[in-house]
């Protein structure tokens, strides 16, 4: 019974990582706040996570930081550009579903697909860009190829995305730092999966790997 509840015991290992995925969501939330920095932050989540996942995240609080300082400008970029294009074709799908008639079903149609395409990509360009080093054009492209080869992980992952939104906004965000913190490490395994396979199917080369992992 010692040794369920033991320092080194698998129990208190995991409570030792829940906390740490709650730690690193508290710090997300706290430099998401200005709203423009919200890419840096999820990326620099996304880093930390995906380091836990194989057990290399070291201090939780200096790792997100760093990452967060060294992200701030290519992620805050791709933040806008995404946020941009999700506003644009949110804005056209309202108007078009709401205030348009009939002949309008076109629109409705193009402008949900854009929608939904954009969410997609903003779903896997965040793990992409904590994980490799690349130009903007390039970690957009190389989201996009992922989402497009992996289907059936992409239908998980924006399950995953659109539940946590969900359960988050009928408990008027109560649960936030506890579930995201809790389906981030889930993506983050996911990801891991992805990246690994392309890795030793040398799809990708480790040269185009961070420094460090």
């Amino acid at each position: 019974m010692g040794n369920l509840f033991g320092i080194s015991s698998p129990f208190a290992s995991a409570i030792n990582k829940l906390v740490q995925m709650i730690w690193a969501r508290i710090l997300w939330f706290v430099c998401s706040i200005p709203v423009v920095t919200a890419g840096a932050a999820t990326t620099a989540l996304y880093e930390v996570l995906l380091k836990m996942e194989k057990d290399q995240e070291g201090y939780v609080g200096v790792s997100f930081l760093r990452a967060f300082r060294d992200n701030i400008k290519s992620a805050t970029l791709v933040w806008i550009l995404l946020l941009a294009a999700k506003v644009v074709f949110g804005v056209n799908l309202f108007y078009y579903a709401v205030f348009g008639s009939s002949q309008f079903a076109v629109q409705r149609v193009v402008f949900a697909v854009l929608w939904l395409l954009t969410v997609t990509l903003a779903g896997y360009v965040f793990p992409v860009l904590a994980r490799f080093e690349n130009t903007t054009a390039g970690t957009l492209r190389m989201a996009a190829v992922l989402a497009v080869r992996n289907p059936g992980w992409t239908a998980v992952i924006l399950s995953v995305q659109l539940l946590t939104a969900a359960v988050c906004w009928f408990f008027l965000y109560f649960p936030l730092l506890f579930i995201m913190g809790i389906t981030g490490y889930f993506q983050a395994v996911i990801f891991n999966h992805i990246f690994d396979k392309l890795i030793a199917e040398r799809k990708i080369t480790e040269t185009n790997r961070r420094h460090g992992e």
